[in-house]
């Protein structure tokens, strides 16, 4: 009897791996010239309940891809010797009907380096469209927060003054808070990369996305 137990666990536990898999595939680009080189892994969905938006959602991807991989060859028009590198690489990250696709680009050409940071931020739902940060936050509540969270970690102290959380700076959601991903050098030192920010979701939803299609779990 214990041994049929463990077995169908271990049904269900691979069943929904399987399942949480398969709203997605991870696709692979890679290119090389002799001035430009891009690898890039994005994931494209294939298995969202809105059709619709699933198309509007992979075509942003794929849109915000090629985007960087034009910057990237137009600035290596000048080729001087040292190629231009760019690499992609992306994280989807689900709670509940929300999901966000998180995408780094890291950029260098030789001693010189970059990265930054997009989201793609939806609600797959019947009626489900992309959302922005506005679109769900108050925005100087927001900054307040993230401010307090800044001041408070000596690691996070970039040389110029916070200057505000962009509109369209990348982020997803996870246990009640809202994570932030800022851009390098953007709220700290280099050698952090791409810091993370976690500021708790409560106070800070707007009143009019409380409706019952509210794309993110509820705040008490």
């Amino acid at each position: 009897m214990r041994l049929w137990v463990v077995a169908l666990m271990v049904i269900l536990i691979t069943s929904e791996a399987v399942s949480a898999e398969s709203m997605y595939k991870i696709m692979h680009k890679d290119k090389v010239a002799e001035d430009w080189e891009v690898h890039a892994d994005y994931p494209l969905f294939t298995n969202l309940e809105n059709e619709e938006l699933q198309n509007i959602v992979n075509h942003r991807i794929v849109q915000k891809l090629e985007h960087t991989a034009g910057r990237v060859q137009k600035g290596a028009a000048d080729f001087s010797g040292v190629p231009y590198l760019y690499y992609e690489e992306s994280a989807v990250y689900q709670e509940k009907h929300f999901y966000s696709v998180v995408m780094i680009s890291h950029i260098s050409r030789g001693d010189r380096y970059n990265s930054t940071v997009t989201s793609v931020n939806f609600e797959d739902r019947t009626g489900g469209e992309v959302k922005k940060l506005q679109d769900l936050f108050d925005m100087a509540k927001l900054n307040k927060e993230v401010k307090k969270v800044l001041d408070a970690d000596p690691d996070l102290r970039a040389e110029q003054p916070f200057a505000g959380v962009r509109e369209n700076t990348a982020f997803y959601i996870k246990d009640d808070h809202l994570v932030l991903v800022f851009n390098k050098f953007e709220v700290a030192a280099g050698v952090h990369g791409t810091p993370e920010v976690p500021v708790p979701m409560k106070g800070l939803l707007k009143t009019e996305i409380n409706a019952p299609q509210v794309p993110i779990p509820s705040v008490t």
